[in-house]
């Protein structure tokens, strides 16, 4: 597969390289509005029709989104081995974030606009989590095992009201072990249930943490077939836009998957193939729970490339605390603004192998979509 290199410049900016030209690529995008004036002979009389309520989390407008949706945030940890795939409700979040744990990637899975039941297979939570998770206004934290460092930092955060743990210890109403699949890989999770048990009455919904592009609006940047993002140990992630479905497919290489086996499903399957990819060049450090796992430092800045509407967009993120999101910006300073629907959010290393996938390589992948 023919790629060509995204270079990184760590602590200034990015910078790809596509088509044989270096340069910055920024978002832009309009809204026009016709105002009509009134004649001397004509009378008009204009109905302004109240916009739809948005879900925070994607900017979709739903008229159900302010009712049914007055609820907290679901923060479900879900495994990502050889032997959790396919997993069950991963294209119902509306925010995926991945990042490494021991050798391989692991997902925090974020639900709210889409209760989808059952979800799994649930696992252990990390230390990276309590920052990560720390801009969704205090979500329920779904989680299962985890060392004794990491349950007091867990504990210790919903002392503080970041999260609200809701571990299988905790809910263990709301977990089932499913007989298809061997432990530790077979614990899901019933999210309507879990959000009944557990959210704090009057909790409402939390904050965004991505903003939108306005109505009628283009995704501005160069347009980009795929990126490839090699998270090392042998696992790589590939995203090809796909006209049709107007998503980017997720296809992933480890052990158990080869090329042609690749394509990342749900337990239906359903590839994934989320409206925006974010790829945050994130550092890690150890975490004081556990020196044999990476912690990632999500509060800090980096490197940003953004892929939306078949184009990619290179950057900055700036994250000051924990409590507020990550802020994108273009190389001119202005917001990267994502296309409305759900974002899969990637934290490779600064030093990650980071590709674009040319055309042909793109439509070999694309033959191998499900």
């Amino acid at each position: 597969m023919n790629r060509r290199r995204v270079a990184i410049v760590s602590g200034l900016t990015a910078v790809v390289l596509l088509g044989g030209a270096i340069g910055f690529i920024t978002l832009s995008g309009t809204e026009e509005s016709e105002i009509s004036e009134p004649t001397t002979t004509t009378s008009t009389t204009t109905t302004t029709t109240a916009p739809l309520p948005e879900w925070p989390l994607t900017g979709l407008a739903d008229a159900a989104a302010s009712t049914s949706g007055d609820h907290p945030a679901i923060v479900v940890k879900m495994d990502n081995s050889q032997d959790a795939r396919p997993q069950t409700g991963i294209n119902q979040a509306d925010i995926v974030y991945e990042l490494l744990v021991e050798g391989i990637t692991r997902f925090a899975l974020v639900f709210h606009s889409n209760l989808v039941d059952p979800v799994g297979p649930v696992r252990s939570a990390r230390s990276s989590d309590v920052d990560l998770v720390a801009d969704l206004s205090k979500p329920l934290f779904a989680w299962s095992g985890g060392n004794a460092g990491v349950t007091a930092e867990i504990a210790a955060a919903a002392r503080k009201g970041i999260l609200i743990d809701s571990s299988h210890n905790i809910a263990s109403g709301a977990y089932y072990r499913s007989n298809d699949r061997m432990a530790p890989h077979n614990l899901y999770l019933h999210l309507p249930q879990l959000l009944g048990m557990m959210a704090p009455s009057g909790q409402g919904a939390p904050s965004p943490i991505f903003t939108y592009l306005a109505k009628g609006a283009a995704f501005g940047g160069v347009p980009v077939p795929g990126m490839s993002i090699d998270f090392g140990g042998g696992t790589i992630i590939d995203y090809v836009w796909d006209p049709m479905t107007r998503g980017w497919n997720r296809f992933q290489i480890d052990g158990a998957h080869s090329r042609a086996n690749s394509a990342t499903v749900d337990e239906k399957g359903i590839q994934v193939a989320p409206a925006n990819v974010v790829i945050l060049f994130t550092e890690y450090g150890v975490s004081p729970a556990d020196s044999r796992s990476p912690m990632a430092l999500t509060v800090g800045s980096g490197a940003a490339v953004v892929l939306g509407d078949g184009k990619i967009v290179a950057g900055r993120w700036s994250r000051p605390t924990a409590d507020g999101p990550a802020v994108l910006t273009d190389s001119l300073g202005a917001p990267i603004n994502l296309v409305r629907g759900r974002t899969w959010v990637e934290l490779p290393r600064p030093d990650s192998p980071v590709f674009p996938i040319d055309q042909i390589g793109a439509d070999a992948l694309l033959a191998l979509r499900k």
